[in-house]
């Protein structure tokens, strides 16, 4: 909130000075009368509110009230957020659109503005994932909620302005698959579950998973994707509801299948009993398991014992090591309006990167969409896969997947809308790579080192798209200007 100027009471002096409109920009001479300003600003700044009721995104809509005070009236910048107007209860019926709003807004009253401060997280690029637990595990909860800055230690140089988060935290994530508690479920899907029975010498596993949940809450606090596909199960046990049989299919498809077999069949005649097999022991599912018979009419308490030992017995106390971390960053109470399908969709972003999305929400710096060398840009990727183009989206930006929304609602470190953004440079011999700048959605294309080989098309494009795959192939991440 903030005083944009006091207005007096009508009269006919005048305003003694140069006075601009807040709103329309539009500057008064020192001669206008008081009246005649006050008058253009009751026209001007009311008609900012004509729409106050369309939801317009989560920040809310800003507008100008005139507010009386004891040396007559002033005018104020307040924030109107409509989605805020609404309950728990009806939101649930919104389409997801506007639940998302919803959610967002509720996630920003929580927010530690950046003006605040920072707080610095050192590093270590050597030990990444032990360096990032300590120094995670230290802050206090409330600064969760604040700007996060990453420092590493053996590079001085990186200066961190608020994309190094999103670089980090999809680093953090790949080191929790390639060191295997993330681990690949039994299905024809790219998702992971907990692997709690792994062992580690250097770190505590349940201070490990209460890290990974403050990772997942943070990246869905800061509007993050996450670049690692967690299963279904895991999803419900973060909404607080019960995983059935039809989400065993995102985690073993085996156990689903050879499940509802039993369900959908006669089995008095099979020799099953109350019991399992896990890691090489016996374990009864209820007391006297190893007694009780498996029959038809017994059999969906079965099935239900093996769902909740396989998907949260068999995790505890790790599962809740890891719910707690991301509680203490996103409140339980805003998650009950979402199903499952939704809050993948806002936790993991879009699976498919659309260029055409892409390019039709990009701006240029120092050069338009017509210059040859940009019209060559978009060529290139254009024949590149999938993977490729998440990994060089995840150098432009920090993040390989792209909000729900699409590329029109990229977003800065800060939360603001950020268009990608191409900016022509000046080659340089020492380094003639792309630059990325994560925290602005930004790259730096080095246009002059084209034009030496301009005569022939083929090597233009062999050239530039040599230095472009440089930045996913090489694992270069971070050493390009990334700032």
């Amino acid at each position: 909130m903030g005083c944009c100027c006091s207005i007096k009471p009508p009269s006919q002096t005048t305003l003694g000075r140069e006075v601009e409109c807040p709103k329309c920009q539009q500057v008064f001479p020192s001669y206008t009368t008081n009246h005649a300003f006050n008058d253009h600003l009751d026209n001007c700044l009311l008609s900012s509110q004509q729409n106050i009721n369309k939801i317009e995104d989560y920040r809310g809509i800003k507008y100008w009230e005139k507010v009386q005070i004891e040396q007559g009236f002033q005018w104020v910048l307040k924030e109107y957020n409509p989605s805020l107007q609404i309950n728990e209860q009806k939101i649930q019926l919104e389409p997801f659109g506007q639940k998302q709003v919803w959610f967002r807004a509720k996630l920003e009253k929580l927010r530690i503005p950046w003006q605040n401060g920072c707080t610095i997280l050192s590093v270590s690029q050597n030990n990444l994932l032990e360096s990032s637990v300590e120094s995670i595990m230290k802050l206090k909860s409330r600064l969760l909620h604040g700007e996060l800055k990453i420092k590493f230690q053996e590079d001085q140089k990186v200066q961190d302005a608020g994309g190094l988060l999103r670089e980090w935290s999809t680093s953090i994530l790949q080191q929790l698959v390639q060191q295997g508690y993330l681990q690949k479920t039994e299905t024809k899907e790219l998702t992971y579950k907990f692997n709690t029975n792994i062992q580690s010498n250097t770190l505590d596993k349940r201070q490990l998973f209460s890290f990974l949940g403050i990772i997942v809450g943070k990246c869905l606090f800061e509007r993050i994707p996450l670049s690692s596909f967690l299963d279904r199960t895991i999803i419900k046990h973060i909404l607080r509801q019960k995983v059935i049989l039809e989400d065993i299919k995102y985690f073993d498809e085996d156990l689903f299948y050879s499940w509802q077999y039993l369900l959908n069949n006669n089995i008095d005649q099979l020799d099953l009993y109350f019991q399992l097999e896990y890691i090489g022991k016996t374990i009864n599912l209820k007391e006297n398991g190893c007694e009780i018979k498996v029959t038809n009419s017994n059999v969906e308490e079965y099935v239900n014992l093996n769902i909740f030992y396989y998907t949260q017995q068999f995790l505890e106390p790790y599962l809740s090591d890891f719910l707690t971390g991301f509680y203490q960053v996103i409140p339980k109470s805003l998650l009950r309006i979402f199903k499952p399908q939704e809050l993948e969709m806002i936790l993991f972003g879009l699976p498919f990167i659309d260029l055409q999305d892409w390019s039709k929400y990009t701006i240029y710096k120092e050069c338009s969409a017509e210059d040859y060398f940009i019209q060559w840009f978009w060529q290139i990727l254009s024949n590149w896969n999938q993977d490729e183009l998440s990994q060089f989206l995840r150098f432009c930006t920090g993040s390989t997947r792209v909000p729900v929304e699409g590329f029109s609602k990229l977003e800065s470190n800060r939360g603001e809308i950020s268009y990608f953004c191409i900016q022509a440079s000046n080659f340089d011999k020492e380094n003639p790579y792309p630059k990325a700048h994560t925290c602005f959605n930004r790259l730096e294309l080095p246009k002059q080192i084209y034009l030496v080989i301009k005569l022939i098309r083929y090597q233009e494009l062999e050239t530039m798209e040599m230095f472009l795959k440089a930045t996913i192939h090489e694992a270069l991440e971070g050493q390009f200007g990334l700032e």
